[in-house]
């Protein structure tokens, strides 16, 4: 609305404020003019005003239905007209958002079976590998059974490429383990893999050159210490043999007094061979985890750090393990429970030696 039209508008209303005042005024004497007679000359007078006032008002009226009104109506259809293109665009906007979700939905769904056909693949690939591998761990197993390709392979860089391997096998088999994967089966490829792999290192620390250098071989500790934390996912009965192999090459290793300390460096590489004491293990399981304790034991030469190692053993679990038919592991833990229960203990705490 324009400004013309706004100041008629007001215009208007006033007039109509001044009509209904003098209406309101001409009631108020005519009232009074009821038993007076003779003053209708005023009345005639405030008639005539009445009159005047009507006409102004008559025509702000007309005027305002002749220009007023015709614009607001123009500025209604305009607007009108606007919110039926906005309802258009907006009918358009749902069109296109539809069509897109379809797209989106679609493409999702595409990218699922892609996912499912790389992820089948990606599978199948890593049972060939673990095959392969299996095989040919197989055949350098056996070699390394051989003191004579044991040493020849000491210090060479293919001794190092596979201690790599081995822990990339080691870290990739705990991972699918730890992510609640594929039960541990003894007759999978990936078990068969390890399995090979862990063998061919346990034979080569069986000789004094092999864990010599694997004692300060980087990629041998480190093997070492995934080993370590692996024994718990090597439950039984499937795991036994890995179970088995593990402790076998870490106590190798610990015939090294460099090995025995880097065991004894961290807490929880002593608690997952305190754990191998569990009943629920295997008798040579037993016997490893007992054998390797009293090694670790007795590669410390302060009486303190023994102390605390053997405190950190609980001997309720020692001599239940005492109590078994089977001789040599109820000698080994007998050993065990007599390092644990020495009255040194107390007195190399309290002394501080």
């Amino acid at each position: 609305m324009s400004d013309d039209d706004c100041s008629l508008m007001d215009d208007l209303r006033v007039g109509v404020s001044q009509f209904e005042a003098n209406v309101a005024a001409l009631a108020q004497v005519l009232e009074g003019y009821a038993t007076e007679v003779t003053e209708f000359q005023h009345l005639d007078d405030d008639i005539r005003r009445l009159e005047t006032t009507s006409r102004l008002l008559c025509g702000s009226v007309e005027k305002a239905t002749q220009i007023v009104v015709p614009g607001m109506l123009a500025d209604i259809e305009a607007k009108n007209q606007q919110l039926d293109q906005l309802c258009l665009a907006s009918r358009n906007c749902e069109a296109t958002v539809k069509a897109q979700r379809e797209k989106i939905s679609q493409l999702e769904t595409e990218l699922k079976a892609v996912r499912e056909h790389i992820s089948s693949q990606a599978v199948g690939q890593f049972e060939s590998v673990s095959w392969i591998g299996s095989i040919m761990g197989a055949m350098l197993w056996k070699s390394c059974k051989q003191h004579e390709s044991v040493k020849a392979l000491i210090g060479t860089d293919s001794l190092r490429d596979f201690l790599g391997m081995a822990n990339c096998v080691l870290s990739s088999f705990l991972a699918r383990q730890g992510a609640g994967g594929a039960a541990l089966s003894s007759d999978s490829e990936d078990y068969k893999f390890l399995a090979t792999i862990c063998g061919c290192l346990t034979n080569l620390a069986a000789f004094p050159e092999g864990r010599t250098h694997l004692a300060i071989e980087t990629d041998g500790l480190l093997f070492a210490n995934n080993l370590l934390l692996a024994l718990d996912l090597f439950r039984m009965p499937e795991g036994r043999l890995l179970k088995r192999m593990s402790l076998t090459f870490v106590f190798n290793i610990c015939l090294e007094n460099n090995g025995a300390k880097f065991v004894l460096g961290d807490e929880a590489r002593l608690g997952s061979i305190v754990r191998c004491l569990d009943q629920n293990n295997s008798q040579d399981v037993l016997t490893l985890s007992v054998s390797l304790l009293v090694r670790l034991i007795k590669s410390v030469p302060e009486y303190r750090t023994r102390a605390e190692i053997a405190l950190q053993i609980p001997r309720v679990m020692v001599k239940q393990i005492t109590s078994t038919s089977n001789q040599e592991l109820k000698e080994t833990a007998s050993h065990l429970l007599e390092l644990v229960e020495f009255d040194w203990i107390k007195a190399a705490i309290n002394n501080g030696k």
